[in-house]
């Protein structure tokens, strides 16, 4: 059971959602994990939409669903890790779950923020994986509280010289980040670029950098709720199959992904 987030500073788009909801929902369709998906932005329906086109389709009207009833039910000293389902909206049931919230005030949001670390404690004890998706400074003491319970941070980046130079200095100089449970993601990926993975691995002294390509089918599909009849769709592809590249993309990351932490866990013992 680990925690594992992706985040990035936010300055820049980095398709960090979508890349992230399709890693989980490959890893959960080929190796059966179980997985949670949370949302820490505010008022961001990106990941929902990624499994259902009508984001407010399929929620339950029999209690309060989302972040802002889990939240209650901590307030109360009713949260349980056997509970936070209740909570969620299912992509395969029992399988991949996504906790998120809809249209809620900056205040409340706030107000969740700092009960998210102790969220995720509660959600890492119910679920093999726990992926929360987060952006915003380093400097944020929420932000650093989250960075600080995971057991992995896939840091976001983009093909860009000045991009990737500021990240790099942020994860180089910062505590937090300047550890061996890092990983760098590049999502629409152009492997033509001069900023390829091997190059900025060399260049800029990082270790462990994947990229997403970019895929008409795959991004049309996460904007259309359709992300998961996606990888049902396209398992086990020949290497010719136009959609190999990004499915053996993600493939790989999640097998670095979960080597790694398997390693981290046994220099924990």
């Amino acid at each position: 059971m680990s925690v594992v987030t992706f985040w990035s500073t936010g300055r820049v788009e980095t398709a960090q959602t979508t890349s992230m909801a399709g890693i989980a929902t490959q890893l959960t369709v080929e190796h059966n994990y179980k997985i949670l998906l949370l949302n820490a932005k505010h008022n961001d329906s990106s990941m929902e939409e990624c499994f259902w086109e009508d984001k407010l389709n399929s929620r339950r009207t029999d209690l309060e669903t989302g972040m802002t009833g889990l939240m209650k039910a901590i307030t109360s000293n009713k949260a349980t890790p056997e509970i936070i389902t209740n909570y969620t909206r299912a992509v395969f049931k029992d399988r991949l779950e996504v906790l998120t919230d809809g249209n809620i005030l900056k205040d409340t949001y706030d107000k969740q923020m700092t009960r998210m670390r102790e969220i995720i404690k509660i959600a890492n004890k119910a679920y093999d994986l726990v992926f929360v998706d987060l952006e915003g400074s380093i400097e944020d003491p929420i932000i650093q509280g989250i960075l600080e319970e995971s057991n992995l941070v896939v840091i976001g980046l983009t093909q860009r010289d000045k991009i990737i130079k500021e990240v790099t200095k942020i994860q180089q100089t910062n505590p937090l980040l300047n550890k061996n449970n890092v990983m760098f993601l590049m999502g629409k990926y152009d492997k033509f670029s001069k900023y390829n993975t091997k190059n900025v691995e060399r260049t800029y002294r990082l270790k462990d950098v994947f990229g997403i390509p970019y895929n008409t089918l795959f991004f049309e599909s996460a904007n259309e709720g359709g992300l998961a009849d996606f990888f049902t769709q396209y398992r086990k592809l020949k290497p010719t199959h136009p959609q190999a590249p990004l499915v053996d993309s993600m493939e790989q990351f999640s097998e670095r992904m979960i080597y790694k932490i398997k390693e981290l866990q046994l220099q924990m013992q």
